[in-house]
């Protein structure tokens, strides 16, 4: 008896039974740990990934080596979508930052699949849409809202998108991602955890209040919330 298909990514669970069907023959699970880079910048795009768990960073490169995160992305997000629609190279990098898992597909059945059905089309569309208003919406927060304010923010957004706790970054990767020096973040951590939202240990984050953090981030966090139930809803 075949298994049956419950996916966790947000795209492919609204699709009918039917859209699903049609998908799942192209469809490979992965695992993905962290560290993993999926795409490059000017880099041919060769498979589409529907993020199932973990969170994946859209990142912004500089010529002095300095990146900063342009969206993070999680089970809402079908990596690579716009391939499918004419764009056949990667504006961004694409890394794992939280060991992530995805049901992955070659461009070249994906770009099969939108051609034969309307559905799945329009859910190219959302899912390119949805990526654009999150780089949209981080690149006004990185540069209005204050640092304290942008990392609860970004934890928050993490915690949404992996269901746990228990975060397991450095203090250097948050600095590269928020563009501020490190001890930057270690001071705004230490606050975190004074103020009891938060205990830091050794490269691992733990969440002790997440309405407190979310009381604490910017008006970004409703923000992208919003946008992603809205967008994943024009599927219906």
């Amino acid at each position: 008896m075949a298994s049956v298909f419950e996916p966790k990514n947000l795209f492919l669970s609204a699709l009918p039974a039917a859209e699903q069907h049609r998908l799942r023959p192209c469809l490979a699970f992965h695992r993905m740990p962290q560290g993993t880079i999926l795409q490059e910048p000017e880099q041919r795009i060769e498979h589409v990934y529907f993020l199932e768990s973990g969170m994946v960073s859209l990142v912004a490169m500089m010529q002095d080596g300095a990146e900063i995160e342009t969206a993070t992305l999680g089970r809402e997000a079908i990596l690579g979508s716009l391939s499918a629609l004419g764009n056949h190279t990667a504006g961004t990098r694409a890394i794992v930052q939280i060991d992530a898992t995805a049901w992955r597909m070659t461009v070249a059945d994906f770009r099969t699949a939108i051609g034969q059905s309307p559905v799945l089309r329009k859910m190219a569309l959302l899912s390119s849409e949805l990526t654009l208003a999150q780089m949209q919406q981080t690149a006004a927060c990185n540069a209005l809202h204050t640092a304290d304010r942008r990392l609860c923010r970004w934890v928050v957004q993490v915690r949404d998108r992996i269901d746990d706790d228990v975060i397991r970054l450095t203090h250097d990767f948050l600095a590269q991602m928020l563009a501020v020096r490190r001890p930057t973040v270690s001071l705004i951590a230490y606050g975190l955890q004074q103020a009891g939202l938060i205990r830091y240990q050794r490269g691992k984050i733990t969440i002790l209040d997440r309405a407190g953090l979310e009381r604490g981030a910017c008006e970004c966090v409703g923000a992208l919330r919003e946008k992603t139930l809205r967008i994943i809803g024009g599927l219906d």
